[in-house]
């Protein structure tokens, strides 16, 4: 079994992961498995991860926010989901902490008002027991917690 040969250099690395940036925000960790794909060995990742933090192209507080806000208006994504996804990218609890409070409370209700409305109209031939089972299913995956619909699933009128 031979030793792989190094794919790239650390310059042409460093080019390679500031287009990366630039395209989105990015986590560490995705910067990190991108250039651990490029053949390159945990020193040289560090000096590359260094080096775009260095020229703020790397900065995971401002990459949680951007998430957060993002997932939250075009996917209709709730908190616990959002939460879920930052962990998976290794985003410190704190950072994620600040990234949630990018949702604002007033949109947040209004998002699940509008789910639970878009979904009772899918529904429309169904018992409205199972009306309401099916829109908190939904909800759930989409990473509402209960607590934060029941209420406005109550006063809506499954009928």
């Amino acid at each position: 079994m031979s030793i792989p040969q190094k794919k790239i250099s650390i310059s042409e690395a460093i080019i390679k992961a500031r287009t990366f940036c630039n395209y989105r925000d990015r986590c560490h960790k995705e910067v990190r498995d991108k250039l651990y794909g490029m053949g390159l060995w945990k020193k040289e990742v560090d000096q590359v991860l260094m080096q775009m933090m260095d020229e703020s192209l790397l900065n995971e507080e401002r990459f949680a926010r951007s998430f957060a806000r993002g997932y939250f208006r075009n996917k209709r994504w709730g908190k616990a989901k959002i939460k879920y996804e930052l962990q998976q990218r290794q985003i410190h609890s704190r950072l994620i902490q600040t990234a949630l409070t990018e949702i604002d409370e007033d949109e947040y209700t209004q998002t699940i008002e509008h789910l639970i409305e878009k979904k009772l109209n899918l529904l429309s031939s169904e018992k409205p027991l199972t009306k309401k089972q099916k829109v908190v299913n939904y909800l759930l995956q989409k990473g509402f917690q209960y607590s934060e619909f029941k209420g406005l699933l109550d006063n809506i009128n499954t009928q």
